[in-house]
């Protein structure tokens, strides 16, 4: 069992915070390289809230960790100082706490303070940390699995939302045609009605991404229109030609 977070009185508590140390103390049991566990972040990064910013702050951090902080039983700690991190990202001091702090309430990096606030450490003659305080990015190592599983989610669903796309385009081309060709021949029909469902359901697609939910639903109701316009079309042309193959009268 993970032992209870205990807050060390420089900053304020919260369970975000406290999920994140747990996470931090799963992470070590496990050995994840480096490279996997950001590509693995950064491809669903936007999804789970990250901006641009965390970003820049978590590569910057990353880039003091050597292969050996990401073996199972180590803890990827940095203990760069804040003008150090701020020289090298940019930031004021509120924007790099602003930062630390939303890294670590979403749960990708945990924070390990020492009694008296100060961040330090030091390695063996191996190079292995033996005692740290400052940024762990020991979530990471925890999560890994889990965003390359919800990497593989959204990848489904964009391909999902792509052959939706396309089969709506289909249906939208149908649709258009045979209105257009029935009200071109002046043929009888409910095509004033067509038109105005069709253009309802033009004003119902998506401006920006949507669900593959949304997107069924709608090809749904196209293809039920389509049905429904072809059907009198289908009709409207048959008795039509009905009329012109009637043998003549002398």
């Amino acid at each position: 069992m993970p032992i209870a977070w205990q807050p060390s009185g420089w900053r304020k508590a919260s369970a975000g915070l406290a999920a994140a140390e747990q996470l931090a103390q799963a992470g070590e049991q496990v050995g994840v390289p480096k490279t996997r566990a950001f590509v693995a972040l950064k491809r669903v990064g936007a999804y789970i809230g990250l901006k641009a910013g965390d970003m820049l702050l978590l590569d910057t951090l990353g880039a003091f960790t050597q292969a050996q902080d990401w073996e199972e039983g180590q803890r990827p700690i940095v203990w760069a100082s804040n003008a150090y991190l701020m020289e090298q990202t940019g930031f004021s001091l509120s924007a790099l706490k602003r930062h630390a702090r939303r890294l670590a309430e979403i749960g990708v990096i945990s924070f390990q303070d020492s009694p008296n606030g100060k961040r330090w450490g030091r390695r063996d003659a191996e190079g292995r940390i033996v005692e740290a305080y400052g940024f762990d990015l020991s979530p990471l190592s925890a999560r890994v699995e889990e965003f390359e599983e919800l990497y593989a989610d959204l990848q489904a669903e964009r391909e999902l939302c792509q052959r939706l796309k396309r089969q709506i385009t289909v249906a939208r081309r149908m649709i258009r045609a045979r209105i257009e060709a029935a009200v071109s021949s002046a043929l009888r029909g409910p095509w004033t009605q067509f038109t105005r469902l069709f253009e309802e359901l033009l004003d119902r697609l998506p401006r920006r991404h949507e669900a593959s939910e949304q997107l069924a639903r709608l090809l749904t109701w196209f293809k039920e229109l389509q049905e429904r316009v072809e059907a009198a079309y289908l009709k409207v042309t048959q008795v039509v030609e009905s009329v012109e193959n009637r043998p003549k009268t002398k």
